[in-house]
C-alpha cells in the first residue's frame, strides 16, 4: 500500500516539475513568435513563485495604450541590462484581439521578455484600474511595489538597482 502511495506521490512531483519547467523554458523560445500563449492566475502565480530568488516585474498593459507603449521600450532596456543579474519581467496583455495583436506588436517593439495574454482572474487579483499596471517582486516574492500608469525607465532602474543589491 505504501508503494503505491509513494508512486502516486512521485508522479505527481514530477509532473508539477514539468509543468512549472515548461512555463519557465516555453516563453524562452521565442518571444515574438506568431502566437501568444494566454495564462490564467493560478498559472501566473506559479510563474512568480518559480522566480523566487529574482526581482520580478509584472507588466499589466495592453497594445492600444500610449503609455504602455511608452513604458515598453524601458522594459525592453532594463531586461538586457539586469537578466543576468537576476531580473525577471513577465508581460500580462490584456487585448481583446490578443493573438491577432499582440505578436505583431512585440516583433515591431523588439520585446526581448516573456508576454502572455491575461484575463478576467488576473485583472480581479491585482485591482486593475488603468493600464499600465506594473507590480514589482523582491527577492523574496512579495510585493515591492504597484505603479498605476507610465513609470520612466530611471524609476525602475532606480528601484531594480536597490532591490537586485539586496
Amino acid at each position: 500500500m505504501e508503494s503505491v502511495v509513494n508512486k502516486k506521490m512521485f508522479k505527481y512531483k514530477c509532473f508539477a516539475f514539468l509543468f512549472a519547467v515548461s512555463l519557465i523554458t516555453a516563453p524562452t523560445i521565442s518571444y515574438a513568435g506568431d502566437t501568444v500563449k494566454k495564462i490564467k492566475l493560478a498559472e501566473l502565480n506559479t510563474l512568480i513563485e518559480s522566480n523566487k530568488g529574482k526581482v520580478v516585474i509584472l507588466d499589466l498593459w495592453a497594445t492600444w495604450c500610449p503609455p504602455c507603449r511608452k513604458e515598453i521600450p524601458g522594459f525592453i532596456n532594463l531586461y538586457k541590462k539586469y537578466k543576468d543579474k537576476g531580473l525577471e519581467i513577465i508581460g500580462v496583455a490584456f487585448d481583446e484581439k490578443g493573438q491577432e495583436v499582440v505578436p505583431p506588436f512585440m516583433k515591431t517593439m523588439g520585446i526581448n521578455y516573456p508576454v502572455y495574454l491575461g484575463g478576467g482572474d488576473i485583472a480581479q487579483k491585482y485591482d486593475l484600474q488603468a493600464y499600465p499596471t506594473t507590480i514589482v517582486y523582491g527577492k523574496d516574492g512579495k510585493v515591492a511595489s504597484k505603479h498605476v500608469g507610465y513609470a520612466s525607465e530611471k524609476e525602475f532602474d532606480d528601484e531594480l538597482s536597490k532591490l537586485l543589491n539586496k
